[in-house]
């Protein structure tokens, strides 16, 4: 999306671009990957149905997203207060709730866990490493399906290879909601411990009541 400057407390590299470049960026960049996943979609659909009204849907959704990594990208990269960027990533982690609406729930665990895996380098490689498992457990599962739907083919393949783009895209443009602040605050051990648990049993709830509906 853009490069960055690192001021005192945030870690950022380059002189910033004008915000309405990047905003405009992020927003037509969402949308074309909208148009990509609904491409995908329809691909991996054992029967394909096409609406304007879902499409719109979904692309509009794709450009919320965009929009949203491309305001945390703007605020990370000037902000001067801790709060402000704190505000700014809230939104970016709003903008992941259009992409998980019906049946692209499923994905949340991916761009989730692929996101805290990528760009938590704060984080010991131990936990790391449990949230890249818990991002593959979607891929796993979808790529379960395709081949059930359509066999060992290049069909699957391109679906899922299609879909590994796709989802690596989406992880890679969370990196300034997802970053950890470069302050030195962090949360107490046991708020971190608390949400990990409670995210984590969601996730397995997710994933439950997609495998077994």
């Amino acid at each position: 999306m853009t490069e960055l400057i690192e001021p005192p407390t945030m870690q950022l590299q380059l002189a910033p671009r004008p915000i309405g470049q990047v905003l405009a960026t992020g927003l037509f960049g969402g949308v074309l990957l909208g148009v990509v996943a609904r491409a995908w979609m329809r691909l991996i659909a054992e029967e394909p149905e096409f609406t304007w009204g879902g499409t719109i849907f979904i692309v509009s959704g794709f450009g919320i997203f965009g929009l949203t990594q491309a305001i945390a990208a703007v605020t990370r990269n000037r902000a001067k207060r801790r709060w402000t960027l704190t505000i700014a990533r809230v939104i970016g982690s709003a903008g992941f709730l259009p992409l998980f609406v019906g049946a692209g729930g499923i994905m949340l665990p991916a761009v989730v866990g692929g996101g805290v895996a990528v760009w938590r380098t704060d984080l010991r490689k131990v936990s790391r490493w449990i949230w890249s498992a818990v991002a593959a457990a979607p891929f796993l599962f979808v790529g379960n399906n395709l081949v059930g739907s359509f066999g060992w083919s290049l069909h699957t393949a391109a679906g899922f290879l299609a879909m590994l783009c796709i989802y690596a895209t989406i992880v890679s443009a969370t990196r300034f909601t997802v970053a950890a602040q470069r302050d030195g605050w962090r949360l107490p051990r046991w708020v971190t411990v608390t949400g990990c648990v409670i995210a984590g049993l969601a996730l397995v709830q997710l994933m439950a009541g997609f495998v077994f509906k």
